[in-house]
């Protein structure tokens, strides 16, 4: 829903245009300045080799680097913590954002989104290729990263400015006592990715805090700009806490349809929770039986039969489709397509049910392959593999496998719940075709048996299917969501 208007007064003259200028350049300026003039400060010490700021610089990447280049968990830790500002994180991030609020017809909102990401995208490599600044030579490098990109860092400004614009979005449309914890929670994130980067070893102190100081001028500039077109629209501020001057009513909350999350409460959940024991039982059960009783059988020669065939017909190009086929299941994808599945879904339905659909196929197919695989501890064929990595004794089910079925299985039950027209069985394409060609990868690159990836797909076909169940509305029947009503 687009601001409403509001009636101003007629001008006698130019006065107030030349007021409303003045203050709005005003404005612009001490936005810029914000960030600027440390930014500028900050490179101009770094090019005169400033011996105090040189020292601190050495001195801290030195330290931490030797600090965690000896404990593989601390730099596991580290990394999962600095990929929330990598330029995949914080593009998905802005794009999704962006749709969300063009969904919503917040064409305007969306627009601030869509101009900061862009911005952003220009003013990291560009301000990287003129500084030209080498990283940090340190003892035991425990990340790759290209030599001469190190001034301003990248993930530190990617974070603040997708953090910020997400919390300006947030903001407005939040209540009162929670929006202290969102601020906090946003500069944890911001504070996080910037040490990240320092002990990882890849960025200097000072490279860091350049990346915030212009993080930090581009978004107060944009906001500004944005606040001008606000203004000049005629959509007046009525919150003093909101940085866009959007008002609270104006504001794109998330799930203003107000439909429970679970449909019968708590016995839902209980639901689920005897679907999953008993998902989990008798993929042990089966597990234990095929690798014990059932191991000299034909369903043990199947597996060898299978196993043999893969590595026979293994060659460079079919390596090459394989591995891209696997990376269909992988944690990247399953986060990224997991995560734009989920907004969408929120966006279109104003529901934050399908949203914990998507929550609880994803993460509870991951829960009962974990638990399965401990329970049976199979262990992988005994030839030689293509991957590396991954656990010894911890190849059934096939967790590939299991995610294909559950993500593709999900996006084809959302879209089923809540699609319309024939046509929208055609998405059944996903899940019956690209979970099983990921499954044959997988056996292909020897990390499973055919067995392994068979348990898999039963899986996350039987859990999707079971969330879907008791979760959504049926396919063409009760799929009426709040968004509809509205556009009809």
């Amino acid at each position: 829903m687009e601001p409403a208007t509001v009636d101003r007064p007629a001008t006698s003259g130019g006065t107030a245009g030349l007021a409303r200028f003045g203050a709005r350049a005003l404005l612009s300026g001490a936005a810029l300045l914000l960030g600027a003039v440390p930014f500028l400060l900050l490179w101009l010490l770094v090019q005169r080799s400033w011996s105090p700021l040189a020292a601190l610089d050495g001195d801290v990447a030195a330290d931490l680097n030797a600090a965690v280049s000896g404990s593989p968990a601390a730099v596991a830790a580290l990394r999962a913590v600095t990929s929330l500002g990598d330029t995949g994180t914080v593009v998905l991030a802005l794009v999704l954002a962006t749709v969300f609020l063009l969904v919503r017809q917040q064409r305007r909102l969306a627009v601030f989104a869509a101009t900061t990401g862009l911005g952003l995208a220009v003013l990291v490599p560009l301000t990287k290729a003129v500084v030209d600044r080498a990283r940090p030579v340190v003892d035991s490098p425990v990340v790759q990263t290209p030599s001469n990109a190190s001034f301003p860092s990248g993930h530190a400004m990617g974070s603040l400015v997708t953090a910020t614009v997400l919390l300006a979005l947030v903001l407005p449309a939040a209540r009162r006592r929670l929006r202290p914890w969102l601020v906090a929670a946003t500069a944890l994130v911001v504070v996080a990715v910037g040490a990240s980067r320092l002990a990882l070893g890849v960025h200097y102190v000072s490279d860091v805090l350049a990346g915030w100081a212009l993080g930090a001028s581009w978004v107060a500039l944009t906001a500004a700009a944005f606040r001008g077109w606000q203004h000049d629209r005629g959509v007046a501020a009525q919150e003093p806490l909101d940085p866009l001057a959007v008002a609270p009513d104006r504001a794109p909350h998330a799930a203003p349809s107000g439909e429970p999350v679970l449909p019968r409460g708590r016995a839902t959940a209980l639901r689920l929770l005897g679907v999953a024991v008993a998902l989990t039982a008798a993929l042990s059960a089966t597990g234990l039986l095929v690798t014990g009783a059932l191991g000299g059988t034909w369903l043990g020669r199947l597996d060898r039969s299978a196993t043999a065939w893969a590595l026979e017909a293994r060659s460079p190009a079919l390596t090459t489709a394989t591995d891209a086929v696997g990376r269909l299941s992988g944690t990247p994808a399953v986060v990224g397509l997991g995560l734009s599945l989920a907004v969408l879904a929120l966006a279109v339905t104003r529901s934050w049910r399908p949203v914990a659909f998507v929550v609880l196929a994803l993460g509870g197919e991951v829960l009962i392959y974990l638990v399965t695989s401990q329970l049976v501890g199979r262990a992988r064929p005994e030839v030689p593999d293509l991957t590396t990595g991954l656990p010894v004794a911890a190849a059934w089910p096939s967790g590939h496998a299991a995610a294909a079925a559950a993500l593709y299985g999900a996006v084809a039950a959302v879209h089923l719940a809540y699609g319309r027209g024939r046509g929208r069985w055609l998405v059944l394409v996903l899940p019956l075709v690209l979970a099983p060609a990921v499954g044959a990868s997988r056996v292909y690159v020897a990390a499973h048996h055919l067995t392994d990836v068979l348990a898999g797909l039963a899986l996350g076909g039987l859990w999707v299917l079971a969330c879907a169940l008791v979760l959504l509305p049926r396919a063409g029947r009760d799929a009426v969501h709040p968004a509809g009503r509205r556009a009809r």
